[in-house]
């Protein structure tokens, strides 16, 4: 178990599935007793992670690999290294795709490599969804509060 420490769900999305699965998380996370909250990375600037210690992020990939459009100044500010020494962050990323686009949850996937190479520590491996993420969804949300409240 990890010791205890608020959850920010942070969620990029182009059709409202990240958006939608961010608010589930947030509502386990609360029936848990796990203090959280959910913000649309379009009103989160990438420096803002310097002040979190653990955020799950939520994130669908558009077309080749590009982040939603309203995620895209997050993910390029990651991406382009502009937000560096994250030693103190802890993070899961749960990335949302389609496999018939050659850089499946290419988004999540940069974002992942980014955070790591900026310090922060992967708590739980990245997960990649398809075009039907429920089960997958349910997998990393499962595996995410058995780290956060294991006695649930």
């Amino acid at each position: 178990m990890l010791d205890p420490k608020p959850l920010l769900i942070l969620y990029g999305t182009e059709t409202g599935n990240a958006e939608d699965l961010a608010e589930r998380t947030h509502a386990r996370a609360q029936e848990l007793g796990i203090e959280s909250r959910v913000e649309n990375v379009f009103n989160f600037p990438a420096e803002n992670l310097k002040d979190a210690e653990r955020v799950a992020i939520v994130i669908s990939t558009w077309g080749e690999g590009d982040p939603p459009d309203e995620a895209t100044d997050f993910c390029e500010s990651l991406w382009n290294d502009e937000v560096t020494g994250l030693d103190n962050l802890e993070y899961t990323i749960c990335a949302l795709g389609d496999t018939g686009y050659d850089d499946f949850c290419g988004c999540g996937r940069k974002i992942d490599e980014a955070l790591a190479r900026n310090g922060a520590k992967n708590i739980l491996t990245r997960k990649e969804c398809d075009v039907d993420f429920d089960e997958a969804y349910e997998e990393w949300a499962d595996e995410l509060f058995k780290l956060l409240a294991p006695a649930q």
